[in-house]
């Protein structure tokens, strides 16, 4: 479940967060609108903690049951 879309707090990106709600554990497939150059996953303050590769307007990423994610899109 898509919780939330932002302009990030520093206005660098945009922010995504989100969440796994079906207790299900695995591959996840993120698909934008938009055009994007890259995804960093931030902790809940939004710094960054690591860089997700990008395949064209889509990202993946694996999941955990009720796990909250959270994504700054360039």
């Amino acid at each position: 479940v898509i919780d939330a879309v932002k302009t990030a707090e520093n206005g660098d990106g945009i922010i995504l967060r989100g969440y796994e709600s079906c207790s299900f554990r695995g591959e996840r497939t993120i698909t934008l609108g938009i055009p994007f150059t890259s995804v960093t996953e931030c902790n809940l303050m939004e710094k960054d903690e690591q860089e997700i590769p990008v395949n064209g307007n889509s990202f993946t990423i694996k999941t955990k049951p009720f796990e909250v994610r959270t994504f700054r899109i360039r």
